[in-house]
């Protein structure tokens, strides 16, 4: 394993935002450099678990805008214009072909607008069918510090990149987890956008009702800046120039099926504690009973309801093409997506039903304090070898609130000990971002207690 992870040992060190930025306008020589070395620093087969490709372009020298001299990746599922997007998937990359996107994804657009550099496509779960960075045409990815570990997915390629300390800032999408899984098993802080149907522009869907966008970065303070630039206008964007006015409070909810192992309650209950000692605008209490009797007769059936939509939304995508060329599917991920076609009517129809049910409650708990707080994983970073299909659908229940509510998430890393770590999520109604940055100005400075 050494070998493989070679650059943890020698160097590569996670730069934050400014550090970028910064060494491309004092040394841009130095800053080229850096970013080409990167792929030769590690293990070619491990490289291309994580990256689909690299490019070697230089940035062009503009004026001083705000993410001038950011390095950026791009999970393999938003069009960059003049390259193909794959989804990781040997039926876009070998059967289908498709050209080169003619634009940009919306995501990726602001980022360039913004002065960001785009410097590869990361490698996923193919077609974002997934939590556990497996692809068995494109490798497994592995967890950026030990490779017995999974990284959790379906932007597995894009948690590595900033865990490893590749870059300072991926993209990636969430449709039952996928930023906000890896964000915990990784160690790192994740963001989706709330659900925007044209924020999806340019984003090969899994199911577009659940489908959203974000990105992964490693620290409060870089959270905080992305938050402000990158949020599109009319979500909460306008709250982003400071914190919020008063304190805010959020309601702590595990799904009543879920049993947290003890060291993910643990560490948990200490980021609560230690988030509440002193003076602190951010209030964490559990949700009251009246309201949590309510979510749990919902919550019960979301699950359910979640796979049933997907499934058929997915299979609506790949139905020209889901026969045709089923060889060139993993053949779990051609089974996930066959369901679609076998649900009656009324089964969809009340997975429909449902999801109002959930969408309804949670935003009336929302109305009552400022959001939910849950936790985004089961158990630490698991081994690639304990996975199986119940812990899949444990993990998928844990964030089955913000899937079908299409609510904005803030995920938050909890460490552990070692190298293994699990979070939680906040969800906030959409437009209601801006209590994001008073929970991050809370934490920035606590950020080097919570890890110990």
């Amino acid at each position: 394993m050494r070998d493989l992870y070679r650059p943890l040992d020698e160097g590569i060190v996670r730069r934050s935002l400014e550090d970028w930025k910064r060494l491309w306008h004092e040394d841009p020589s130095r800053w080229v450099k850096e970013l080409r070395d990167r792929p030769a620093r590690y293990d070619r087969a491990l490289w291309r678990r994580a990256f689909r490709s690299w490019w070697n372009e230089i940035p062009r020298e503009e004026s001083d805008l705000p993410l001038q001299g950011v390095p950026v990746a791009v999970k393999d599922l938003f069009d960059v214009a003049g390259d193909v997007t794959g989804c990781s998937s040997r039926v876009l990359l070998e059967a289908l072909s498709p050209g080169p996107a003619r634009r940009d994804a919306p995501l990726v657009q602001r980022l360039r607008e913004k002065g960001a550099f785009l410097a590869g496509r990361t490698q996923m779960n193919e077609f974002a069918y997934g939590l556990d960075g497996k692809n068995a045409s494109q490798g497994d990815c592995p967890h950026p510090l030990d490779s017995n570990l999974i990284p959790g997915g379906s932007s597995s390629g894009s948690a590595w990149a900033v865990a490893a300390g590749i870059v300072p800032v991926a993209l990636g999408s969430d449709t039952g987890g996928s930023i906000r899984v890896p964000a915990a098993l990784c160690g790192l802080w994740g963001f989706r956008q709330g659900w925007k149907k044209e924020e999806l522009q340019g984003v090969f869907p899994l199911a577009a009702s659940f489908d959203t966008v974000g990105w992964f970065c490693a620290g409060p303070r870089d959270m905080q800046f992305l938050l402000k630039e990158l949020l599109p206008s009319g979500d909460g964007s306008g709250k982003n120039e400071g914190p919020s006015p008063g304190a805010v409070r959020f309601f702590s909810y595990t799904p009543r099926e879920v049993v947290l192992d003890e060291t993910v309650r643990r560490a948990r209950e200490d980021w609560e504690k230690n988030l509440s000692e002193g003076p602190s605008p951010v209030m964490v209490e559990a949700l009251p009973d009246a309201w949590r009797i309510r979510l749990d007769a919902v919550m019960e059936h979301a699950l359910d309801a979640y796979n049933v939509i997907c499934s058929r939304e997915a299979w609506l995508c790949h139905e020209p093409w889901l026969d045709l060329h089923r060889d060139y599917y993993d053949p779990l991920v051609w089974a996930l997506i066959d369901r679609g076609r076998h649900w009656s009517e009324t089964r969809v129809s009340r997975a429909r039903e449902v999801i109002s049910e959930v969408v309804q409650v949670v935003e009336e708990i929302s109305a009552a304090g400022d959001g939910l707080l849950l936790p985004s994983v089961a158990t630490p970073t698991p081994d690639g070898a304990s996975l199986g299909q119940e812990y899949r659908e444990t993990t998928l229940r844990l964030n089955m609130a913000g899937s079908l509510t299409g609510f904005p998430a803030l995920a938050v890393p909890l460490h552990t000990g070692g190298i293994r770590s699990c979070g939680v999520h906040l969800l906030v109604p959409p437009g209601s971002e801006g209590v994001f940055q008073t929970v991050l100005d809370a934490l920035a400075p606590r950020e080097r207690r919570l890890r110990r």
